[in-house]
């Protein structure tokens, strides 16, 4: 079993154990916020699986979850009566689940299976529960409470605009306590008694205060305190996410026309992976994939994407014509063309279709060659190159011959595209338009024709991709 399987079988267990407290108490539509509660504690689970450095999702994390879908219970009575009963209740729960938050940290110590994503679960199970209990203690006592949940994800949305609000925090008591004086506070407020909201006002001086506090060391000690757009990168994922992943019936085209190069058993090399589609495909396919990405935040989305798939190597790297570091130069709203090419991003930005493009920033990467990555992981049946007008570079580091290959080409970036077929002497080509994953009609072509093809492209010429096969693939004419 592995830390995927062992979430989904627990995942699956706990929301059955609790739910028949909201199947039974709660409304419809208290029942739909349990079950979308439930589903979004799986998938931020499941997303940070990446960064679990154990093979099993482990007791500490399993208790972390317990609580999650504690919560989850609390959220089916988000709209529900606020009876004196039903405050009474709500508070009780709320507490036990508060009082547990203690429980899965020392599992973790004891069984010496804490990690940074244990530590990074539970805080964000507690700062949901706390914005839950918040949004029922302002049903009951008024929109001030909701204050009282908020502070956290406040501080997330500023650091998108301030990155040096995202800094590590060095370890604080005084935090630890201030995290159990807002739960406190909030069930004082759901409890019907006088005092009920002045101690959710004093607990929400207290976390006001905390905060405050953290802001002005990171403040002080952080090197640069200038404004940038932080969501840009993500925003950029995204879009690539929607355009590859979310495109009806895609994963089927896929999967039929790689059929041609990728077989089961075999493998393939996808340089430039981005969004990974593609290499899903040649999953599904029953390939073994390298997929090799250097944006941080595409590898990243990558790792969490394939996590214990031990089929697929990620190599968070360039790929050029030697070893060494290469500058990228990153679009950040477009990150399809991102490229290490300087030629490529003079051209492109002269070209039709690229007028809302800017390459906002530069980032220095490692490299590695098509070579260096056959020795790692052996010769591949198949290469996908996209790496935005540095295909030359990659195929310069090739000194291998692969059976069937892939580079893209445009009219911005014809003279690499022309570069590659000539440097693949002895194989045929076809082309693919676009997404269109048909090639373009029956017959194969000679290095000649397809350049002769490259040289009548003209601005309004539409992009695609170019597949060459070698004479040794069993597709090739005998």
């Amino acid at each position: 079993m592995s830390r995927t399987t062992d979430l989904r079988n627990f995942a699956i267990l706990a929301a059955a154990c609790f739910a028949p407290a909201p199947l039974v108490l709660a409304s419809v539509e208290g029942m739909g916020l349990y079950a979308l509660a439930c589903v979004a504690l799986w998938a931020g689970a499941r997303w940070g699986l990446a960064d679990h450095p154990f093979a099993r999702f482990g007791a500490a994390n399993a208790v972390t979850y317990a609580r999650g879908v504690g919560l989850a219970t609390i959220c089916a009575f988000l709209t529900a009566p606020m009876t004196e009963t039903a405050r009474v209740a709500l508070a009780v729960f709320a507490g036990a689940l508060i009082a547990a938050d203690g429980f899965d940290g020392w599992l973790a110590r004891r069984n010496r299976t804490a990690s940074a994503f244990g530590a990074r679960f539970d805080m964000e199970v507690d700062s949901a529960l706390m914005l839950a209990l918040a949004v029922l203690a302002a049903r009951v006592e008024g929109i001030w409470a909701l204050a009282l949940g908020l502070p956290r994800y406040i501080f997330i949305g500023a650091a998108f605009a301030w990155p040096f609000l995202s800094a590590p925090l060095p370890p604080s008591e005084r935090r630890r306590i201030v995290c159990v004086v807002q739960g406190l506070g909030l069930i004082a407020i759901l409890v019907p008694w006088p005092a009920g909201p002045w101690l959710g006002a004093a607990a929400l001086v207290a976390l006001l205060w905390s905060f405050a506090v953290d802001v002005r060391w990171l403040w002080r000690t952080a090197p640069t305190r200038a404004m940038e757009n932080g969501l840009a990168p993500y925003l950029g994922l995204l879009r690539s996410i929607a355009i590859y992943w979310f495109v009806p019936g895609r994963a089927g085209q896929l999967d039929r026309f790689y059929a041609r190069w990728v077989k089961p058993g075999g493998l393939a090399f996808d340089i430039g992976s981005h969004a990974g589609n593609r290499a899903a495909s040649w999953r599904r396919l029953g390939a073994a994939v390298v997929a090799v990405e250097p944006q941080p935040i595409f590898a990243d989305f990558l790792a969490r994407l394939f996590v214990d798939d031990a089929n697929v190597a990620l190599e968070r790297t360039a790929v050029g014509r030697r070893e060494g570091t290469l500058v990228l130069r990153v679009s950040d709203r477009h990150p399809t063309v991102t490229s290490a090419s300087p030629d490529f991003v003079a051209a492109a930005g002269a070209a039709p279709g690229y007028e809302a493009v800017v390459w906002n920033r530069a980032v220095e990467v490692p490299m590695t060659t098509l070579e260096a990555l056959i020795a790692r992981h052996g010769r591949p049946d198949f290469v996908k190159i996209d790496v935005e007008g540095a295909e030359a570079d990659v195929l310069a580091g090739l000194s291998t011959a692969v059976p069937a290959l892939s580079f893209e080409y445009s009219w911005a970036s014809r003279e690499v595209a022309r570069a590659c077929v000539r440097r693949l002497a002895g194989y045929r080509f076809s082309r693919a338009v676009g997404e269109d994953l048909r090639l373009v009609g029956d017959a194969w072509l000679d290095g000649p024709a397809m350049l002769a093809f490259l040289d009548g492209l003209t601005p309004d010429s539409p992009s695609g991709d170019i597949y060459a096969e070698a004479a040794e693939h069993p597709h090739a004419p005998r």
